[in-house]
């Protein structure tokens, strides 16, 4: 196969609408440590995978409590929901709210389509209206899910060129992924193999492909079951550590993504079962076992990924099971609340904490603005308000 010559750059100078960037331009920032006018530690940017208005709304509350740089990532299946049904409506009313509160933010958004599959003639179509919508897209072209195995480098190369011709140009960022994850996300994004990625394809496909953001797969999987119950996640940070000397050779402002990184918070787990006890025996005999064999990935394995040129942690499992935790909560308080909108409250305070204790761990923080609380004082436990949960930490 003939080698892909001269890819484009990014245009840096595309200005989207007001307090939109790219995710290239947000994580770099973060590689670099850049916070204000200050340079210093690198930090991550945790990519908050939302499908729902409330998920973004707590979002925003998030990243302007803190003054955080933000990455709203879109998969597939959100999109669908949000369109009800049709993904490309699903583009046009995510990225239109989204746009909306950014113009009122104080802080700087990116919006991502996470895992576009340009293999196919439906995901290609989605991935072609994400690069309209959006400022950043995922060109995932590394398994070929019919025959449930990796897709040939080749193609894989191939695909993803096409992605970052068409995106590029526009000043949209591509983050490609090189090797399989395994796990489940959702019913849009799901593997039951996993591979390495390999060094010496890994300098063929940045050099050929000018993504400027790739996610290689050094260990961590989809989903809440991550191993075994009892047993931490062991990640390959050898490998991070040997695809970065790679990255920086060729183009060091290359932004490596982790997947699969929720980390799941024991004190959710434990606030989950508690609900389920009140709610009566059944509920806690049939699912409080289910909520206690969840297995996340340490977060340290976390920290040593953003020290070997990790500048976005994709997180998804960790909040929706906080939503679920905080609806449980809700329901045990008063099951006969005829109000959705005291219960929407409630899950999307839970939410906010959720992304809070999250941008804190990675040390997105007072990038934008001062942050308003005290982070080291910021105590994420939902027996507790969101607004006691600020106050506390004043």
């Amino acid at each position: 196969m003939k080698p892909y010559n001269n890819p484009p750059k990014l245009n840096t100078s595309r200005k989207f609408s007001d307090n939109l960037t790219s995710a290239h331009a947000l994580t770099l920032k973060a590689k670099l440590g850049e916070k204000g006018n200050s340079k210093g530690t690198s930090y991550a940017l945790p990519a908050f995978n939302i499908t729902t208005i409330q998920g973004i709304n707590a979002a925003f509350d998030a990243f302007e409590t803190l003054g955080s740089s933000g990455v709203l990532a879109l998969s597939n299946s959100a999109l669908k929901h949000f369109g009800a049904g049709d993904a490309i409506t699903g583009l046009e009313v995510a990225a239109n709210y989204i746009e909306s509160r950014a113009k009122r933010s104080s802080v700087q958004i990116a919006t991502h389509l996470d895992h576009g599959d340009y293999t196919s003639e439906g995901g290609r179509k989605v991935v072609q209206g994400a690069v309209q919508y959006l400022t950043s897209v995922m060109a995932d072209n590394s398994t070929d899910h019919v025959n449930k195995c990796a897709r040939s480098l080749e193609e894989n190369i191939g695909y993803t060129r096409e992605v970052v011709n068409m995106a590029h140009p526009l000043g949209v960022s591509v983050e490609g992924e090189l090797g399989v994850l395994a796990g489940e996300e959702d019913e849009d994004t799901k593997s039951e193999i996993s591979t390495y990625t390999n060094p010496e394809d890994f300098e063929q496909f940045i050099t050929e492909t000018g993504v400027l953001m790739i996610a290689p797969t050094i260990g961590t999987m989809h989903g809440p079951n991550k191993g075994k119950p009892g047993t931490k996640v062991k990640l390959n940070i050898e490998l991070a550590h040997e695809l970065l000397k790679i990255a920086d050779r060729i183009q060091p402002e290359t932004i490596f993504v982790a997947h699969g990184a929720s980390t799941l918070y024991p004190q959710v787990v434990e606030y989950a079962v508690e609900q389920l006890s009140t709610l009566g025996s059944n509920m806690s005999d049939k699912y409080g076992q289910t909520w206690k064999n969840f297995v996340g990935t340490d977060w340290e394995q976390i920290q040593g990924l953003i020290g070997a040129g990790f500048a976005k942690i994709n997180t998804d499992t960790e909040n929706r099971q906080t939503f679920l935790s905080a609806l449980l909560g809700a329901v045990s308080e008063n099951a006969a609340k005829v109000d959705i909108r005291w219960y929407d409250k409630k899950t999307t305070e839970a939410l906010t904490q959720s992304y809070l204790v999250k941008l804190i761990m990675a040390g997105n923080y007072g990038v934008w603005h001062e942050s308003k609380i005290n982070v080291d004082k910021f105590k994420f436990d939902l027996h507790v308000a969101l607004a006691d949960a600020l106050k506390n930490a004043q």
